[in-house]
């Protein structure tokens, strides 16, 4: 064998070899660290999620205690209720209590960020609201929203902090947290409650915040009824309270685990989802999800096994006709040099 063809030879082996070699041991090396990577990005806006969620929570508590033990709410309540139990909300005993702290509670509202704030009687009685509306007047304890949110948070709040999960508030057309907390004077006798309306925009801000979750990437919150908590990316009708969720992932997160795995989310589609249960919030239970398809969080993966492929093809194609034609140009000048 002429040396010409045994260097090509080589050369073409070498090459066979790092195709077959060096095509897999790259794609087995870098996959799992890309897979890794990734995974370890949604973890972190995982923890991330979380922990600005429990600070929310931990503010709201942090907020109506202060409220309760503000002077502006401990002096106004006894005499917005004398006044309301006297002659009601078009007495002019009760205009008068109305005409001086009304005007600073808004202001302590609107400074706040709330949807609207209630003084609430030991007897039940809403006497008063920032915003007029159909709890104002009515009883917490006897009447026809005793049963509902602020009723059920009214009672708990005559001897606690409580906080409410999200309800529908007809006047603000919204959803909303209602936070409340028992009311005493200076003797340390009990006046009532004070109860704030807490707007779902303020939580709705941090879970749209989807950077680096690319088309795909969600983040909702699910309640330990299996209804969301929070507005699906992909549905363009309401899903707080109306959409229920009864997930791999859910039902992990609500055994108390946390992790990240690939499962079928409630489109019923392949995801990479990193769940956690919502833990020290208290008065509510919930889980957190970070999701992505499947398709877009691992196709950097399915683009390095296409790239790989294609550059394999490539270079092996332009070795086999680089081969056959030295080879061709060899054996015809050979064939040439041979005597007739």
């Amino acid at each position: 064998m002429k040396p010409v063809h045994k260097i090509l030879i080589a050369s073409g082996i070498a090459i066979f070899t790092f195709l077959v070699i060096m095509g897999p041991l790259t794609y087995k090396t870098l996959v799992p660290a890309m897979k890794h990577e990734f995974m370890n990005h949604l973890i972190s806006v995982r923890e991330i999620k979380k922990l600005q969620i429990q600070n929310f929570f931990h503010e709201r508590y942090g907020d109506i205690h202060i409220l309760s033990k503000n002077p502006l709410v401990v002096q106004s309540l006894p005499r917005f209720s004398n006044a309301f139990q006297s002659g009601g909300f078009n007495d002019s005993a009760y205009k008068q209590v109305d005409t001086y702290y009304g005007p600073l509670l808004e202001h302590f509202l609107r400074q706040h960020g709330y949807n609207n704030i209630f003084l609430v009687d030991t007897d039940g009685n809403v006497v008063f609201g920032v915003k007029r509306d159909e709890y104002l007047g009515t009883n917490l304890r006897t009447g026809e929203y005793s049963s509902f949110s602020i009723g059920e948070v009214f009672k708990e709040a005559l001897n606690n902090v409580k906080f409410s999960d999200l309800a529908w508030c007809e006047e603000a057309k919204d959803f909303i947290f209602m936070g409340a907390a028992p009311v005493y004077d200076l003797a340390n006798k009990l006046l009532g409650v004070v109860v704030a309306e807490t707007p779902y925009s303020t939580i709705d801000a941090i879970l749209s915040q989807r950077d680096g979750l690319g088309e795909t990437g969600e983040i909702y919150i699910v309640g330990d009824d299996n209804f969301m908590r929070s507005k699906s990316r992909f549905l363009t009708q309401n899903t707080i309270l109306k959409l229920e969720i009864n997930t791999k992932a859910t039902q992990d997160a609500f055994r108390g685990n946390t992790d990240i795995q690939i499962v079928k989310d409630y489109r019923n589609i392949p995801v990479l989802s990193a769940y956690t249960p919502l833990d020290n919030l208290k008065d509510v239970a919930w889980v957190l999800l970070i999701e992505i398809d499947v398709k877009e969080a691992f196709y950097p993966i399915l683009a390095l096994k296409t790239n790989l492929i294609i550059i394999g093809t490539i270079i092996g194609g332009i070795t086999g006709i680089y081969l056959y034609f030295t080879l061709r140009k060899k054996r015809v000048r050979s064939n040439l040099s041979m005597p007739s």
